[in-house]
């Protein structure tokens, strides 16, 4: 695949590429996918949206580690969201998982109706910021709290294939894009890890959480 391709990929997995992608994307995200739902500082019963989960690899683990937690995934990808389907069956005949096809901007979920939301490595494809980060905020439950996974700018930014469609960030910016999208406490939580790219080399990277809560609601 050529870098544009890639991204095409990357952004919206599909046929045998897709798969190859989505397989590969699991293992090389699992330090920042960690870190994301370690912020998110998931409580049992919880209700937990997942943005862009892709093959949804580590759902299985996180659902055993956290009694009681209901997770829902949604992807733009068909193929992603049939995958993962496959990956959990045996949660989501429990009831305790559930993965559906839609758009962030217009998702089949009722405002108000989650406790947590997570997106790792997919805030680069929300394009205008704003709309996106407004509509967390709508999902999310009075006291909620909303964490985004991501690699910085000056990771990314040396590759080819991150010219093709992606914004990136520093950290700073997306703090203060949260906060403008009414988001509080708004932190940023900064790491390095040495981990593979999307072409498969070694390289050392940036890792950034940024983390928001929304207002519990007024009594």
């Amino acid at each position: 695949m050529n870098p544009e391709q890639l991204a095409a990929q990357l952004r919206c997995p599909h046929d045998d590429d897709g798969l190859k992608v989505a397989t590969n994307m699991d293992r090389r995200n699992a330090e920042v996918i960690e870190a994301a739902y370690a912020a998110l500082d998931c409580r049992p019963g919880q209700r937990v949206l997942e943005i862009g989960p892709g093959g949804g690899g580590h759902v299985a683990t996180l659902l055993r580690d956290r009694p009681g937690l209901d997770y829902t995934g949604l992807d733009l990808s068909p193929l992603m969201v049939r995958e993962a389907r496959a990956a959990n069956h045996d949660w989501v005949e429990k009831g305790r998982a559930r993965f559906l096809l839609g758009d962030l901007l217009a998702p089949p979920l009722a405002d108000g109706g989650m406790d947590r939301v997570v997106a790792v490595n997919v805030v680069y494809f929300w394009q205008p910021l704003a709309p996106a980060l407004e509509r967390i905020h709508a999902l999310l439950a009075p006291g909620g709290r909303c964490a985004l996974g991501l690699r910085s700018r000056a990771s990314m930014r040396e590759l080819p294939v991150f010219e093709h469609g992606f914004a990136l960030y520093d950290g700073p910016d997306l703090v203060a894009a949260l906060e403008a999208a009414g988001f509080r406490s708004v932190r940023l939580e900064q790491a390095r890890e040495e981990t593979v790219n999307v072409l498969g080399q070694m390289m050392d990277k940036e890792r950034l959480v940024v983390v928001g809560d929304k207002a519990e609601a007024r009594v």
